[in-house]
């Protein structure tokens, strides 16, 4: 029971974070499994501990669902005529370079890597 509200309660932490992030520009996404290799920035200790289990699942068309070991913690829609990623009602903008997916602000940056 602990070990699943632990891992629930950091699923919420990542999806919180992601609310804040803002990056910049858009990109052509292609379908598959990232996971999250870079975490830097005021929440990089939480996100170092769950990179292990964090993966980002991302479906033709732009459905996406950010996951922690097997946990489905939110999902999102990407929009690349916008280059935004929508969740729970935000619009956040997204970065693709290659096989990475980065999202970025002053407070920190997530780096997926397919």
């Amino acid at each position: 029971m602990k070990k699943t509200l632990s891992i629930v309660a950091l699923a919420l932490v990542a999806v919180l974070m992601m609310s804040f992030l803002v990056a910049c520009g858009g990109g052509k996404l292609t379908a598959g499994t990232y996971k999250l290799k870079e975490a830097s920035g005021s929440s990089a200790e939480v996100y170092e501990s769950m990179k292990d289990g964090l993966t980002l699942e991302v479906q033709d068309g732009g459905k996406a669902s950010l996951n922690y070991s097997g946990i489905t913690a939110a999902e999102l829609e990407f929009n690349e005529s916008t280059g935004k990623v929508s969740f729970q009602g935000q619009e956040v903008p997204y970065k693709v370079d290659g096989n990475k997916i980065t999202i970025e602000d002053a407070s920190g940056k997530l780096v997926f890597e397919k």
